[in-house]
């Protein structure tokens, strides 16, 4: 099958809009501690908003790039993304990307009066989201994929920085299209890959780890429990965030196993990360009620992530017990008895 990249409707009212609107700044924020698809998204809208409107663009994020990947990627690549300072989101044109107004996971100040300029995301809409520009597009597993259609529409001829980045993004996001994708993902993955530099996604996949990495990797495998089809660890204490969904991702592997879960602590936040195989469930569904409703959680069918305010300086009970619960409620949702207990099969006698 022959795959063509097409704009769609999402695309065409974001290239149509920065036409007609042709702001002369644009302040471009990701969701905290950004990873490949929501970098590769925000640079993509700066160009499209230069090429379209004569824009001068600029990438801001909130928290930190921790993992070693999405730091390889911004360094090599040399995205324009620095962390956010105090006053770029004060004035001018302010546009969201892989994230919305009212997600806890951005500097967003929901929900003060002013909504954003441009929302473009492809979680599902939330009811208070709003925005001048609202591209919220559910059918791709990919924003960068909404992007790269607008590029396409507008004649950008990317650079081979910039498709490196784009295929980055599309692959991490979709776990090299074999999770939640679609064939405008596909189209627009393939599109791009003849002009991305290979030898730079090489160095972005398999970067140099810290011995942090190591020591959280071994904790992941000797911690984690299993019930059934579900496996699962607490990492505890963590240097970056993004080490919960790396888990998250490779405990999945174990074979068996149709879920996992995986806990870590982070500034004062206990983040959660849940991934399925099923395309029966849904998990970020799933995870927003573990986490109590509202915007702690949110996802897709078979990935979602969230975070609860536990307190920097809270006792060890006090996470002890936050952790347990979010285990022991995923494991009511599936089914377990009260008084289930987890094998630990890798845990050293």
């Amino acid at each position: 099958m022959t795959l063509v990249l097409r704009p769609s409707g999402g695309a065409r009212r974001l290239v149509a809009w920065l036409s007609a609107k042709r702001p002369k700044h644009l302040t471009v924020l990701t969701h905290d501690h950004p990873d490949p698809d929501a970098l590769a998204s925000a640079w993509c809208l700066c160009v499209l908003a230069a090429k379209v409107g004569g824009t001068k663009g600029r990438i801001v994020y909130g928290g930190i790039v921790g993992r070693r990947e999405n730091l390889t990627m911004l360094e090599s690549l040399d995205v324009p993304a620095s962390p956010i300072r105090p006053g770029d989101l004060d004035s001018g044109c302010i546009a969201l990307v892989d994230t919305q107004p009212p997600f806890r996971n951005n500097r967003f100040p929901f929900p003060k009066r002013r909504r954003p300029d441009i929302v473009v995301d492809h979680h599902p809409k939330n009811p208070d989201t709003g925005a001048r520009l609202a591209v919220i597009d559910t059918a791709v597993g990919a924003t960068t994929t909404v992007l790269v259609e607008a590029l396409a529409l507008a004649g950008v001829k990317p650079s081979r920085r910039l498709a490196t980045a784009v295929v980055y993004g599309i692959g991490s996001e979709t776990q090299n299209l074999g999770r939640e994708t679609s064939p405008r993902d596909a189209a627009a993955y393939t599109t791009f890959l003849p002009r991305a530099d290979l030898n730079a996604l090489w160095r972005i996949s398999n970067p140099r780890r810290p011995a942090s990495f190591f020591a959280n990797l071994a904790r992941g495998i000797r911690g984690s429990f299993v019930w059934r089809e579900v496996i699962g660890v607490h990492l505890r204490e963590l240097p970056t965030p993004d080490r919960v969904a790396q888990m998250a991702d490779f405990l999945l592997t174990y074979e068996g196993m149709r879920w996992s879960v995986v806990t870590g602590r982070y500034a004062g936040r206990l983040h959660v990360s849940l991934r399925t195989t099923s395309v029966d469930q849904h998990a970020g569904r799933a995870l927003k009620q573990i986490l109590g409703g509202g915007n702690r959680a949110g996802g897709h069918r078979m990935m979602a992530g969230g975070s609860v305010e536990v307190g920097q300086g809270a006792p060890e009970k006090v996470w002890r017990r936050a952790e347990e619960g979010v285990a022991r409620a995923f494991l009511r949702w599936r089914g377990a008895p009260a008084d289930a207990r987890p094998e630990h099969p890798f845990r050293e006698a």
